[in-house]
């Protein structure tokens, strides 16, 4: 039923080319699901690629939810009853910038347990996955009852950098025992049995040539076609990819012969609650907002690039039979050396592509079977002329050098550029009477060949074929500006209210509650809580009162300081970290409260302990180690952020001072690659994949036993490196390290409270409440905006819709309207108390 070749996909034995959104079920409410897959469909994607997320479905070990948002067979039998094929991307690991990559948070509690491999502890756990997961996809499979017609196996599995041939192998034979019977594919992750797709943005002839080179017999395919990026907290707006350029990519697809192409994402969707993850890198925690600068906003609104994919679909789908049966072709043509050509050839036409590498239009033209052709391309443009090809039993397109949306059975619309011309020759295989209004104009050579000149003007013109037998056709000539009609704009809605709040503090107390007591601080998942907030506090006596550096051995989140309850600070390097902190002679007390901001999503270094897992240290000392290095045998210094060209494995030099402690700490960039004193030190995490083997990759080393009491020397292996942005040393004694921590459960939204009207200004964690009112005429898109707040999360009607921090480039933050009714209330937790007087909620009309 499903099949294949080298050229295309095929369905009942015809071929098809797969236009594919990536649309997460998990990332946008059930209420949601049909209009964002409606509108994917009126996009005109054939297609549906969805992840499954384990850890989604079993929060808790053994404890399934299918229920609700949550409720994955509703989600395919939707996509079945729309007419929409399924591609499944059960993992078990994900990526998608989702925590843990979709595994599940308790995982990281077993013991010796190795992520993504065939170790039988991890298989078990894999094996149960699947026996619930399996058999709904197999279900909804298009050789049964639904649409699925393809299933991934595991998810980039290559770029992962540890080879595992039996545990891909062991994945595949078991979706094939629980039932799977349509085709497996895989991306950037190859597996025998299964067809290999490749994930990118640009560079489709090199991916081509990938593909061509290593699998034989299978149809070129883009798995995660990246039209948009994701955002992290306190990085920059991801609206880097215009539209135009999409466009670009799109035709490079074409011309390099792919036919299936998964656009990731299609519609991004929000992280709601602490879904958010973290991928490679020190700090790359994901915003809560997951919009991805995609076709269909997080509101589910078209944007320009959902005009681009629309009008590219249209011209695909019309010339599908051309694209899914072609073969490449030389071109044999004479360009100017700024453009370039590539050609693709079929029994049902063929295309020719002209590639524009100016940043300035161009005017040329082209010989093509004995006649000039003029054309005129955009700046850094692909412009596919189309010839040969036969619209119904009327006419043959000899060439056309303007841009189509497809010629339907009696209509057609060619566009272009505002202000400029195009090229359309037909071949007219009945006599017709044809009417061309100007400034556009005809020539009528013999043997019914008509050559138009056309203009895109301001003003649509209608082009009239009326034939003798009384049938017409109709080509409207436009600019491509007229096209995009489906592109909306929010307007606020004139309901608009000041809400009224109430504080209630968030103590920082261990006396109740849920508190564990252990020697050192519990990471999230040692104490037995997915995300959320952690609080951590234990004593300590000083001889005498003065600052003290305390060091963090290890951290993974940012952490709020206290000491004898007044804040000091925050820490916000992650790794290892070090504070100034006042301490008094006597008892003193050290407060931490951390929110985890999600986990490694994409590295090795999965699983990593989250908020604090090792004890800080008193009377410590940090050390930045970014200036002062030499190449070996040299004595210019060098700093990291310009680190000189090295060949070959020469040594790259700095040496530092340790003044009595015993145990060290290194985070950075690079750490991976150093020696302390001629010794190997201990890695404890590096993030680092295929793809990042030659890069300055993040990580923490545990360098104690390689220290010694007075001068080190680091030697640094920079070969390939160009700078480093972190390396810092973090120095204590052990002896200094403050034992025996309480660690206890904050923000928790079900705990009563003690609400007031009352406005603190002190920095401390708190809490505040507010109603507002909502009707449907007020509008169908609801934002709230976080302005002069710091971090923290929120609550809508008991639901938590995920985490806001005040470092951007998220500003504003959904709120589903399925959650709300006539009166609502929201809650905020602020970290440090901030209040909330600039806090708005909004409700828009699309226009």
């Amino acid at each position: 039923m499903i099949t294949y070749d080298k050229k295309s996909w095929k369905i009942q034995n015809e071929r098809i080319f797969i236009l594919s959104a990536a649309i997460h079920y998990f990332r946008l409410p059930r209420a949601e699901w049909s209009e964002v897959l409606d509108k994917a469909k009126a996009g005109g994607c054939n297609t549906i690629e969805t992840y499954i997320p384990w850890n989604f479905h079993e929060f808790y070990e053994g404890e399934w939810d299918f229920s609700r948002d949550k409720d994955l067979a509703h989600f395919l039998h939707l996509c079945a009853d729309k007419g929409l094929y399924v591609i499944a991307r059960p993992g078990p690991y994900i990526c998608a910038e989702w925590d843990f990559g979709g595994l599940p948070w308790w995982l990281s509690t077993k013991k010796g347990i190795q992520y993504r491999s065939a170790d039988p502890f991890f298989l078990q756990y894999v094996d149960k996955y699947f026996d619930r997961v399996i058999p709904i996809i197999a279900e909804f499979q298009l050789t049964k009852n639904g649409t699925v017609i393809m299933v991934q196996i595991e998810n980039e599995f290559q770029a992962y950098g540890k080879p595992d041939k039996t545990y891909m192998e062991y994945l595949r034979d078991g979706m094939m025992t629980r039932g799977i019977e349509v085709p497996f594919v895989t991306c950037y992750g190859a597996v025998e049995g299964a067809v290999e797709f490749r994930n990118f943005w640009s560079g489709a002839k090199h991916a081509a040539e990938i593909l061509d080179d290593r699998f034989a017999d299978q149809p070129k395919g883009v798995m995660e076609f990246w039209i948009g990026w994701f955002e992290q907290w306190g990085g920059n707006k991801a609206n880097q990819k215009t539209p135009e350029q999409l466009e670009y990519e799109c035709y490079q697809l074409l011309s390099n012969g792919f036919t299936a192409i998964n656009y990731y994402m299609y519609f991004g969707g929000t992280n709601f609650d602490h879904w958010g993850g973290r991928t490679v890198g020190e700090q790359t925690f994901s915003t809560t907002s997951y919009d991805y600068d995609v076709a269909i906003d997080e509101y589910l609104q078209p944007t320009r690039k959902y005009e681009v994919l629309k009008r590219f679909h249209s011209f695909t789908k019309w010339l599908e039979p051309v694209f899914t049966d072609a073969e490449q072709a030389g071109t044999n043509i004479k360009l100017p050396s700024y453009l370039k050509s590539q050609r693709l050839v079929s029994p049902y036409g063929e295309v020719l592509f002209i590639e524009n590498h100016r940043q300035e239009r161009v005017q040329s033209q082209v010989l093509l079977e004995g006649e000039m052709i003029p054309f005129t391309i955009e700046a850094n443009a692909v412009l596919p002329i189309v010839r040969h090809v036969n619209v119904g039993n009327r006419f043959t397109i000899q060439t056309l050098t303007g841009q189509t949306t497809g010629f339907e059975s009696n209509q057609a619309v060619i566009y272009h550029e505002e202000g400029q011309r195009s090229f359309l020759k037909l071949q007219l295989t009945r006599k017709a009477e044809i009417h061309c209004p100007m400034p556009n104009y005809i020539e009528t050579e013999e043997d019914g060949l008509i050559t138009f000149h056309l203009f895109h003007g301001s003003q649509p013109q209608t082009v009239q074929l009326s034939f003798v037998d009384g049938t017409s056709y109709s080509i409207e000539i436009v600019s491509r500006v007229s096209l995009e009609n489906a592109v909306t704009v929010l307007e606020k809605s004139t309901a608009y209210q000041s809400l009224q709040w109430q504080a209630a503090d968030e103590k920082l107390c261990f006396l109740y509650g849920n508190v564990k007591e252990a020697e050192k601080p519990l990471d999230f998942s040692s104490f037995g809580q997915f995300s959320g907030y952690l609080g951590y506090e234990s004593e300590f006596y000083a001889e005498e009162a003065k600052d003290s550096t305390i060091v963090f051995p290890r951290i993974e989140d940012p952490v709020m300081v206290f000491c004898n309850d007044q804040y000091i600070g925050k820490l916000s390097k992650i790794g290892a970290a070090a504070i100034e902190v006042p301490v008094k002679k006597g008892k003193n007390t050290l407060t931490c409260l951390v929110q985890n901001m999600g986990r490694f999503n994409f590295t090795e270094a999965i699983g990593e302990p989250k908020g604090m897992s090792e004890a800080p240290a008193l009377h410590g000392k940090y050390v930045s180690l970014r200036e002062g290095w030499r190449v070996e045998g040299s004595g210019v210094p060098h700093p990291l952020f310009n680190i000189p060209k090295i060949e070959g494995r020469i040594g790259f030099l700095k040496s530092f001072l340790n003044d009595g402690y015993d145990r060290a700490i290194l985070v950075g960039e690079g750490v991976s690659r150093v020696q302390i004193n001629g010794r190997s030190v201990k890695v404890l995490m590096e993030s680092q994949t295929a793809w990042s083997r030659d890069s300055a990759v993040y990580g923490i080393a545990d360098i104690s036993d390689a220290l010694k009491q007075g001068e080190n020397e680091i030697d640094l292996d920079a070969q390939h490196l160009t700078s480093i942005r972190r390396f810092d040393l973090y120095l204590y004694k052990e002896e200094e390290q403050i034992r025996n921590w309480k660690t206890k459960s904050f923000a928790q939204l079900q705990e009563e409270k003690e609400w007031t009207v009352e406005n603190p200004q002190t920095i401390s964690p708190r809490w505040y409440r507010s109603r507002f009112d909502w009707k449907p005429e007020n509008g169908q898109i609801v934002k709230i905006r976080f302005d002069h707040m710091s971090k923290g999360c929120f609550w809508v009607n008991g639901h938590c819709l995920g985490r806001y921090w005040n470092i951007g480039p998220q500003e504003e933050y959904k709120i589903p309207v399925s959650l709300l009714t006539a009166q609502n209330e929201i809650v905020v937790f602020d970290e440090e108390g901030l209040t909330p007087d600039h806090v708005v909620v909004q409700s828009y009309f699309s226009m």
